[in-house]
């Protein structure tokens, strides 16, 4: 239903973001790695909508990244894994950490995580493995790439796809490379540019 909120951050705490936008303040649970990063102002966080029919109640769940969005719903695809369950887990590692776990098929540092139990671990493997071995090959190289201008175009155009203007996109992805050196990939350049529009 909803496919990104851009408002004023009202308030936040570690795992909670209220965003204002249009007049209206909408409370959206966050991972660590969103709430992290956020520094007050405008932002835009990607959203992902749900609706528990039984207790008659509607929640938004809010990222920097498609890459936590896609995440946190392949997480929630895994039976016993609801979406508090996948924010949970979300706000205890970092998301390239449980892509790596999981592609790793290591039950026993799943099991770790707070409402993860043996048999859910287990269907997390099971079900996300394949998939989540694909994320991690997929991911950019960190070494030595993150300032060429093949990352920071890309940098730009993710900005331009969640409608930041051409000029701002380019001077907030240059300083995030100026910032984060030769080592960050194009993610690294986005989330860093995003504090900076």
């Amino acid at each position: 239903m909803y496919e990104f909120i851009r408002g004023k951050i009202h308030s936040m705490l570690p795992g909670t973001v209220v965003l204002e936008a249009g007049g209206v303040g909408y409370r959206i649970a966050v991972p660590l790695s969103t709430s992290g990063k956020l520094k007050g102002g405008e932002t835009l966080l990607l959203v992902h909508h749900t609706i528990n029919a039984e207790q008659g109640e509607e929640r938004l769940f809010g990222f920097l990244t498609e890459r936590e969005r896609d995440l946190f719903r392949a997480l929630i695809t895994v039976k016993g894994i609801g979406p508090a369950t996948a924010i949970t887990v979300m706000c205890a590692a970092d998301p390239d950490d449980i892509i790596r776990l999981v592609a790793a098929a290591d039950v026993a540092a799943l099991k770790k995580f707070k409402g993860i139990g043996p048999k859910t671990a287990e269907r997390m493997v099971t079900e996300l493995r394949d998939d989540f071995s694909k994320w991690e090959r997929g991911r950019p190289v960190r070494t030595g790439a993150g300032g060429t201008p093949a990352l920071q175009n890309d940098a730009v155009l993710a900005l331009l796809a969640l409608g930041y203007p051409q000029a701002k996109s380019e001077a907030a992805v240059a300083k995030a490379s100026e910032k984060l050196g030769t080592t960050a990939s194009t993610e690294d350049l986005v989330r860093q540019a995003l504090q900076l529009v």
